[in-house]
């Protein structure tokens, strides 16, 4: 079987859920199928790059300014299959940031027509999309996004110790978007003997945060945190409070690493905890509070235990729904017979 190559094209390669899912492309039943590289690009330049690729994979986020680089990346890549992940946009964003929804959603159509295929990282996120007329349903799918496990899956089972506050934890890129300011708030709200807090991470709100910190003694700051798997080995709760969501990857990590979830009702976040988390109103610091006493008296072992279970054969979900795109893209390029519907066809597959 032929290689296929496959370009990334993406502009944010901070912590965070993009740079994270990348690492999937390079998990060896993908590079069985397609070879995968990524370039950096700036869409508000008009001139789109010529590149040597049969699949072409948008990261970055659209917007009016960056339509002219997709129209010529289309005129560029006839031949190509070009696919959108929409990583960023939800129904939340919208609500907080659009106040022209009409010219908001035109955009959106036009930039979704240049591309074959548009990926949604949530069910949530592809209803939505769904309901605003941008894209047809036949042209959307959803692939959850993936960072690998990273030792998550070998953590130590959860063992609440009741003599100790409840060790709470909160994870990701330090920015209004994550909420992280109503949670220490809502710390403030909490008696020192029963909770505590460990914020990790960094971002361009890090100074807001701590001086919201000040005078909250069980509040701390863990920097940048590279071992993950040790990070959720030693909380007893994680607190996913986004006001804006697509997907949540700390979440999913989370459930990996056996770790109940407490997440805000926004976007794509309440799919992930069905059973093993709490979805709540995270949205003031009161609200949040209550619900994080509610949480503490909870199972949360057992919830742990059911959120690690939820995850099992979450990598291998992932990349089957990446190699039926790749088959997909490959069939409409002419290059394989047009009954091969799945990886595991093109696996069989003499082609």
């Amino acid at each position: 079987m032929t290689f296929m190559s496959c370009i990334h094209l993406n502009t944010d390669f901070a912590m965070g859920g993009v740079t994270k899912a990348l690492s999937l492309f390079d998990h060896p039943d993908l590079r069985e199928f397609a070879r995968s590289r990524v370039i950096p690009i700036d869409p508000r330049r008009v001139t789109a790059p010529r590149l040597d690729a049969e699949i072409v994979i948008n990261h970055a986020t659209p917007n009016w300014a960056s339509l002219p680089f997709y129209f010529m990346l289309r005129l560029r890549h006839r031949r190509s299959y070009l696919v959108h992940i929409e990583h960023t946009y939800t129904a939340s964003w919208e609500a907080a940031h659009v106040p022209d929804t009409g010219r908001f959603r035109a955009m959106l159509k036009l930039m979704y027509a240049n591309f074959d295929q548009i990926v949604a990282v949530s069910k949530a996120q592809r209803e939505w999309l769904l309901s605003t007329g941008v894209v047809p349903a036949a042209k959307i799918r959803v692939i959850h996004p993936w960072s690998g496990t990273r030792g998550l899956d070998k953590v130590s089972p959860l063992e609440i110790d009741p003599t100790q506050p409840l060790k709470i934890g909160a994870i990701g890129r330090f920015d209004e978007a994550k909420g992280f300011d109503t949670l220490i708030r809502s710390m403030g709200l909490l008696p020192r003997s029963k909770f505590e807090l460990t914020l990790a991470g960094a971002g361009p709100d890090e100074d807001l945060f701590r001086a919201l910190a000040r005078g909250v003694p069980n509040v701390r700051f863990a920097g940048k945190v590279d071992d993950v798997a040790r990070f959720y080995e030693q909380c007893d709760l994680i607190v996913v409070p986004s006001r804006r969501e697509a997907f949540g990857l700390v979440a999913a990590e989370a459930r990996m690493a056996g770790r109940a979830v407490l997440v805000s009702d926004c976007d794509g976040l309440p799919e992930q905890v069905l059973g093993c988390g709490i979805v709540d109103d995270c949205s003031r610091p009161g609200s949040l509070a209550r619900a994080i006493e509610e949480a503490a008296r909870a199972d949360l072992a057992r919830m742990g235990r059911k959120a690690q279970l939820s995850m099992a054969g979450a990598e291998t979900s992932r990349v089957s729904a990446w190699l039926a795109l790749f088959v997909q893209a490959r069939r409409a390029l002419g290059e394989c017979q047009p009954d091969l519907d799945t990886g595991e066809t093109l696996l069989a597959a003499d082609c």
